[in-house]
């Protein structure tokens, strides 16, 4: 298991509405795929106040939380990803959500999701993945 971004900041803020069980979902996985990791941290640092947070506590909580190797997919992947996503009809930010479900999926991983959005990339990618609700 790994977990995308929407996950990783329901465990990070208490304010989130699936706080708990993302947090408890997310307990012991290390790994994360390095765009999920880079993606929690454009979120965190950028959200409105009060929520958002400094760079560096940001940083300090995805490498104490998920001290883990950072995931990639391959420069082959890459190359055989964009010919998957025009096949799926992925465009526009949906690309992003796409790379993280082929880079967990090429690690062998399931992916761990708040984001309902996500998941018809998700499915369309034949990503495996399961949905954290309360």
């Amino acid at each position: 298991m790994t977990p995308d971004s929407s996950a990783i900041v329901a465990a990070f803020a208490p304010w989130h509405p699936l706080h708990r069980v993302a947090r408890r979902k997310l307990r012991g996985i290390d790994d994360l795929v390095a765009h999920a990791e880079l993606e929690t941290y454009s979120v965190l640092t950028r959200l409105p106040a009060p929520f958002r947070v400094e760079g560096e506590l940001a940083a300090d909580y995805l490498r104490r939380r998920h001290p883990g190797a950072r995931l990639v997919l391959p420069s082959a992947g890459r190359v055989r990803l964009v010919t998957r996503l025009a096949v799926a009809a992925v465009s526009g930010g949906m690309v992003y959500d796409a790379l993280i479900a082929a880079t967990a999926a090429d690690h062998g991983l399931t992916l761990l999701t708040c984001d309902r959005r996500a998941v018809s990339v998700y499915e369309r990618l034949g990503a495996p993945f399961e949905f954290i609700d309360a």
